[in-house]
């Protein structure tokens, strides 16, 4: 690399830390802010003292499946348990939007051409957005760990924790970078990112399953806090260990910059036919196509993920009893109704339905995506009206997440029932679980079609009330929040507390028509508004 490849880079740091003044901080302080809400979580649990809870769901065989054993029985410890995940999953995401954002799709949208027309190096794109995400990462690491100061945690634990995290984000911020250089799309290179957190995730859960202590830790981001231990060893020096990992993905980005054309991936689009098949000749034919890719992604990742949860389920049911804290949720014993293998899947499958919902909102901004880049105004400007066209993705998008829930429902009820070997009351028990899941998901789908439809500008709200739902569930099972209130979200129709036998199935349905009300609000709006034109 010579000198003069990062000219510029000051310069367009200044503008990327401007077009990122609000952003930043967001996903800078929500680490913090989730931290603090663990805090007040565990302190209104701990009547009878921190140790004593702790050492509680440490004994639990289904939370210690799920979180894994604790690593220190205090409430910084506590936080570290419980919200180190969620911690590292922020931050995460954040990195890797920031670097996707800055080059990529700079790229996309020809604002890199312009910038290049400047003196302006060939790596000072790239460096300056991995400047910028390192730099919020570090800062967020030191709140982080000055958050638990100020909750009583020891000095040299809360910046190991700290710096754990920081070193995760910085991690993601070169997958996004390396992701970018091997795809063409911005869309391509966040399902990269976005399918690394995911593995990372999975390979999490597995190491909590098998006791905590497994070559997976040091393989998996999102469990490097257990190699470093903080508030219980405190081991700073796997964190230069991590450091060299997260260089990886960097050097090879910045190798690859200069091998690709702006604008374009080192790996090659792969051609279109000549002439297109008479099938595609529809808006759903397109609407498909466009889906489809990111459709069997997630389709391999949850089916990963669930074939893991349903085949060691079963053998939890031999691991004892679980804690009064969990089986009192709701103010019933409702773990008495059913065996602990069930009990395991049936948090798992909702946990997974959550992740769903994300990807129903994903899909339906796919439609905002299209008519951002100018390819909407191509094609209603032809013999297509508009709603037979937002229609077509509105029905992918909720055919696809249907999917997803139904193969989650068949793969993990045939491995659970061959595990159990009762394949029949098996299989239908796990399908039924996961069918109940459908309605809620689309609920958020036909809400975030009704923002599109009306104000595509707003459509983060869709996010936000998806992070409204988890917070409540979190605070619900905190006991901070009551039921009454938990029921605003559409889950908690199909709550994993509830027995199958007592499923509310009028509800479910009614959800499906609010659904349909709301998705058929937006194609209305979108009918009557502008559409987005790159003239």
């Amino acid at each position: 690399m010579k000198r003069n490849g990062f000219v510029g880079t000051g310069t367009l740091f200044k503008l990327f830390l401007r077009r990122d003044r609000f952003l930043l901080p967001l996903w800078v302080i929500l680490p913090v802010a989730l931290g603090m809400f663990v805090a007040i979580t565990f302190t209104a649990m701990a009547d009878q003292g921190m140790d004593s809870v702790l050492k509680e769901f440490h004994q639990d065989p289904l939370v210690s499946a799920l979180l894994g054993p604790v690593i220190s029985f205090d409430l910084p410890g506590a936080i570290v348990w419980r919200g180190s995940s969620q911690l590292a999953l922020v931050l995460a995401i954040g990195s890797l939007l920031t670097v996707v954002r800055h080059t990529r799709t700079d790229e996309e949208s020809g604002r890199s051409e312009l910038i290049r027309a400047y003196e302006v190096g060939p790596y000072a794109t790239l460096t300056a957005a991995l400047l910028i995400t390192i730099i919020g990462n570090l800062l967020s690491g030191v709140l982080i760990a000055l958050s638990i100061i100020a909750l009583g945690g020891e000095t040299a634990g809360s910046f190991v924790f700290g710096a754990t995290m920081s070193v995760v984000g910085c991690f993601f911020a070169g997958i996004g970078a390396l992701g970018v250089q091997l795809r063409e799309n911005s869309g391509s290179a966040r399902g990269i990112g976005i399918a690394v957190a995911g593995l990372g995730v999975i390979m999490m859960i597995v190491n909590n399953v098998v006791g905590g202590d497994s070559v997976l830790k040091w393989i998996s981001p999102m469990a490097w806090q257990r190699v470093t231990r903080p508030f219980a060893g405190n081991y700073s020096w796997p964190l230069l260990s991590f450091i060299l990992i997260a260089i990886v993905p960097v050097l090879g980005s910045y190798v690859l910059t200069t091998r690709r054309d702006l604008g374009a991936g080192v790996l090659p689009s792969r051609p279109g036919p000549a002439e297109a098949s008479p099938n595609f000749s529809t808006p759903l034919a397109l609407a498909w196509r466009l889906h489809r890719k990111t459709f069997f992604s997630w389709m391999i990742c949850i089916l990963l993920y669930i074939v893991v949860f349903s085949a060691l389920s079963p053998g939890l049911a031999q691991s004892g009893g679980i804690s009064g804290w969990l089986s009192s949720l709701g103010g019933t014993d409702w773990t008495t109704q059913t065996d602990l293998g069930y009990v395991f899947i049936s948090i798992a499958i909702y946990l997974a339905a959550l992740v769903v919902a994300a990807y129903a909102i994903t899909a339906v901004l796919r439609i905002k995506m299209e008519e951002n880049q100018g390819r909407a105004e191509l094609i209603v400007d032809k013999k297509v009206s508009r709603i037979h066209w937002m229609s077509s993705h509105l029905f992918v998008a909720a055919l696809c997440s249907a999917a997803l829930l139904l193969a989650m429902g068949m793969a993990g009820g045939l491995v659970y029932g061959l595990m159990t070997g009762d394949l029949k009351d098996g299989f239908w028990s796990i399908l039924r679980m996961n069918m109940a899941k459908i309605p809620p998901v689309w609920i958020l789908l036909g809400f975030t079609a009704l923002l599109y439809g009306f104000w595509p500008r707003i459509t983060f709200l869709s996010w936000m009330l998806w992070l409204a739902f988890i917070l409540l569930e979190l605070g619900w099972e905190a006991q901070l929040v009551d039921w009454r209130l938990l029921q605003i979200s559409p889950f908690t129709f199909a709550h994993y507390t509830i027995n199958l036998a007592n499923l509310p199935w009028i509800p479910l349905l009614s959800l499906v028509c609010i659904s349909a009300l709301l998705a058929g609000i937006g194609l209305l709006g979108f009918k009557n508004r502008d559409v987005l034109t790159k003239a």
